[in-house]
């Protein structure tokens, strides 16, 4: 059975407007939400948000600043459940950027949680490049997509600067 992981624009003001905001079935993978746009989302059904941001990311002028415990705070009093797995990222600064192999362990905690969050589910991260790139490896691991056809989809929803992570990625042993 084929399936079409090709992500639909969502047009709800999930996200600051011309940020990267995408629905693939029980998911959505997005950019940082506004606080009025966590109150869209719960509208819209979805129960779980997975936040990919890290505390000590810089914050960049085009990007909406972030707090965790805000953000978790806001998050379930919507009554959506939370979790936050902090890959960092500085687009000005490699030297903050994350290590592959640190990457491939924080994504199996992301593929843990995906099975066991109740859907539909938002991942986000500052702009969708790293929410895209988890997505991609959803698709490798859990879908049984190829490297390039998952890159394919994600590239749609955001996927840039992480594209080597999802193409070195190596799934850790349990």
């Amino acid at each position: 059975m084929s399936h079409d992981f090709s992500p639909t624009k969502v047009t709800a003001p999930i996200v600051t407007a011309g940020q990267n905001c995408w629905q693939i079935g029980n998911y959505y993978v997005t950019a940082q939400p506004t606080e009025a746009g966590l109150a869209v989302a719960q509208n819209l059904g979805i129960k779980s948000v997975i936040c990919l941001r890290d505390a000590l990311e810089t914050t960049y002028l085009e990007f909406l600043p972030f707090d965790p415990e805000e953000d978790r705070t806001l998050t379930t009093s919507l009554g959506m459940s939370f979790v936050n797995i902090p890959f960092p990222h500085s687009p000005t600064d490699p030297a903050f950027n994350i290590p592959q192999d640190q990457f491939d362990i924080r994504a199996g905690a992301v593929l843990a949680v995906l099975k066991h969050l109740p859907q539909p589910i938002l991942l986000h991260c500052s702009s969708g490049d790293r929410a895209s790139a988890l997505w991609a490896v959803h698709l490798i691991v859990n879908c049984g997509l190829t490297v390039q056809k998952a890159i394919g989809y994600a590239t749609t929803s955001g996927l840039a600067v992480f594209t080597p992570y999802v193409q070195k990625y190596a799934p850790q042993s349990p």
